[in-house]
């Protein structure tokens, strides 16, 4: 677990894209972002597009914006900065645009300094497990091919050598670890070299 000291350095130097109208409720959440170290921008209305290298976006959601919102939304790759929704009231309307926008964190008007940084940590914390979750399912798609290659060598090695599964499996290990290749590797050689004619 990260320690409370080490998650305010990680906001020194944050950048954060604060879309929202220019006024006096923009400003006291700008003061204080700066205050903790962000580097800030601010927009109005909500771009086609983030910035590039945006760390963390504030997202004021309107439905006056919605068409806006909706665009920026389809724009982001998955692996897009956390957005935080700022929302002034609730409705089925706004609660749907909200819900579109795929918030990591959720503020409401009116924005005051208060809750601020824990919202910003939290939806750092989240985007970090989603990334973290995507490698994951990134590692275990590339493995899927040596999975099923490994479990083709050990059908032939069965037929091949009249052998079960286990002793199939456990040949492969020993031939990995001889060649000092993967299982893959030796899998992948096995099904090139194909089924040998049946012994007579």
């Amino acid at each position: 677990m990260t320690s409370a000291p080490s998650l305010l350095r990680e906001l020194k130097g944050l950048r954060v894209l604060v879309i929202h109208p220019v006024d006096a409720e923009a400003r006291v959440v700008l003061d204080q972002l700066q205050r903790i170290g962000c580097i800030v921008e601010q927009c109005w209305p909500v771009p086609a597009q983030l910035p590039a290298n945006t760390d963390v976006v504030l997202l004021a959601v309107e439905l006056s914006q919605r068409l806006n919102t909706q665009a920026l939304v389809e724009s982001l790759s998955e692996q897009a900065p956390p957005i935080i929704a700022v929302v002034g009231y609730e409705n089925p309307s706004m609660l749907q645009l909200v819900l579109e926008t795929q918030p990591a964190a959720v503020i409401e008007r009116p924005l005051r300094p208060f809750g601020l940084l824990t919202q910003l940590l939290m939806a750092r914390a989240a985007w970090r497990a989603r990334i973290d979750m995507l490698a994951q399912l990134r590692k275990l798609q590339t493995r899927q091919p040596a999975v099923s290659k490994i479990s083709m060598a050990k059908a032939l090695l069965m037929a091949r050598h009249r052998i079960g599964e286990n002793d199939a499996h456990r040949r492969l290990q020993r031939d990995a670890m001889a060649s000092r290749t993967s299982m893959e590797a030796v899998a992948q050689t096995i099904i090139d070299a194909g089924l040998p004619p049946q012994p007579e």
